[in-house]
């Protein structure tokens, strides 16, 4: 009993079942085994002879979500692909937003030197104007507000 393709011995249970190839010169594909998994102690083997439904079938007999009913769909909720539920969003207008900031540890310190400059010089009601637009383009703080305008006050009173 030599196959007849490569003289080596063919198994006798293969003989038998009438193939006169030995495995490795059969043309045939091996088949595939996957559990099914019914319940905690109800388990099965499934032989599937095609490689990819064997494949298949083992993705979606992961042991997360249901098991092998992964796969499955139910009645219960219809399920969408991505692409469907990307479409049935409403489309929401894109508006310019200005981005949040937070003053920096030594723009507090640059706004005084710049008030402060503009005091020497004079320019008090520049240097109001210097502290709000510091204020509302957050390079300060509201307390950083106050505190120059405290000290524009002590300073302008004596003057």
């Amino acid at each position: 009993m030599k196959c007849k393709n490569c003289s080596t011995d063919v198994h006798l249970k293969r003989w038998e079942l009438g193939y006169r190839t030995c495995t490795s010169c059969s043309s045939e594909t091996k088949w595939s085994s996957v559990p099914v998994i019914n319940h905690k102690t109800g388990n099965e083997i499934q032989i599937i002879k095609d490689p990819e439904v064997a494949a298949e079938f083992l993705a979606k007999s992961a042991r997360t979500g249901f098991g092998t009913l992964k796969g499955l769909s139910s009645g219960y909720r219809k399920h969408t692909t991505t692409e469907a539920k990307i479409e049935a969003l409403p489309e929401k207008p894109i508006v310019d937003r200005e981005l949040s900031r937070r003053p920096a540890p030594n723009d507090f310190d640059a706004v005084g030197s710049e008030v402060m400059t503009l005091l020497e010089r004079g320019k008090v009601d520049e240097a109001y104007t210097l502290i709000d637009e510091a204020l509302q383009s957050k390079r300060i703080y509201k307390v950083h507000s106050t505190q120059l305008l405290q000290i524009i006050d002590e300073l302008t009173k004596h003057c």
